[in-house]
């Protein structure tokens, strides 16, 4: 890879945390990364609280590091654990944030954003959102089979461009478009005098996803494309465990704080809910690195 690589995982020392820095120091390893590492410590926390243990689990994450050769740094700080997250990721100009996230079940996963939805929706570079119930395996860094949901926004245009940077070593990549209506049945009232509209529509869709490919990424990857209907997050979420997907990459759609407190996005339902990782591409990318909205972004968690 040319260039340097910066990467920024976040750890509380819990089992997603853990998953998540086994990804960063993998993902660091691979493509010889420097990785920081930081911690924050939550207000309603003094700072000393369990200083022995975290200065223990700290050691053991350096020892990890420099067992695998990667550069590391470790940081703490007193505050807002997604505010701490965000300041280090802007005020380093990282490549790449990698964290983790609870499994919440019932009334809890709706009642406030997890640290990984706040940070998401706020980050200006991509963010990989490890789950916790994520099994061990190995080649853990290697995405071969990569599910990329596409809505013909800037925001999927950006997430398409990282997807196929990713699978043009090889590997396969579902675009995938989700219909709010019933394929095959029409949309509006209107629409029952003519039974071809919806057939049409699909047809449209199908066709955008394929036009989406470019040309030299159909001689490097498997690149296929898919038209489902139903509730957008609910079927990305099938999909990827139909295709047994390793990475989920989505566009993260630019909002202010109002928006996402009363409509949340497609992005932090599926981190709610989805058994594989995420890579969250926030529009904003495109402002930070200056790339022409027409032209494919290259991310720099590809090799």
């Amino acid at each position: 890879m040319s260039g340097s690589t910066r990467i920024l995982c976040a750890v509380d020392f819990s089992r997603p945390a853990q998953a998540a820095f086994e990804h960063a120091l993998a993902l660091s390893r691979d493509r010889n990364a420097e990785l920081t590492v930081v911690h924050a410590v939550p207000p309603s926390k003094r700072f000393n609280w369990r200083a022995r243990e975290r200065i223990t689990k700290t050691a053991a994450l350096r020892a990890a590091a420099e067992a695998a050769g990667v550069r590391v740094r470790v940081t703490e700080q007193h505050g807002d654990p997604a505010g701490v997250i965000l300041l280090h990721a802007n005020a380093g100009r990282f490549d790449l944030i990698v964290l983790g996230t609870h499994a919440r079940t019932g009334v809890e996963r709706f009642r406030a954003e997890s640290v990984a939805e706040q940070v998401t929706g706020r980050a200006s570079c991509p963010v990989l959102v490890v789950p916790m119930s994520e099994e061990r395996r190995e080649g853990i860094t290697s995405f071969r089979n990569i599910v990329c949901p596409l809505d013909f926004t800037q925001a999927s245009d950006v997430a398409l461009g990282h997807a196929l940077q990713l699978a043009k070593s090889g590997g396969r990549l579902t675009l995938l478009h989700v219909s709010p209506h019933p394929i095959g049945a029409p949309r509006y009232a209107y629409h029952f005098s003519a039974p071809e509209y919806a057939r049409r529509l699909h047809q449209d869709v199908w066709q955008r996803l394929q036009d989406a490919i470019p040309v030299e990424a159909r001689k490097t990857a498997d690149v296929r494309a898919r038209v489902v209907a139903g509730k957008t997050a609910t079927e990305i979420v099938r999909i990827a465990s139909d295709i047994d997907a390793d990475l989920v990459v989505m566009g993260v759609t630019a909002r202010g704080a109002i928006g996402r407190k009363l409509i949340g996005s497609t992005a932090a339902r599926v981190i709610r809910s989805v058994d594989r990782p995420v890579l969250a591409v926030p529009e904003r990318v495109l402002r930070r690195s200056g790339m022409d909205p027409e032209s494919k972004s290259v991310t720099r968690l590809a090799a």
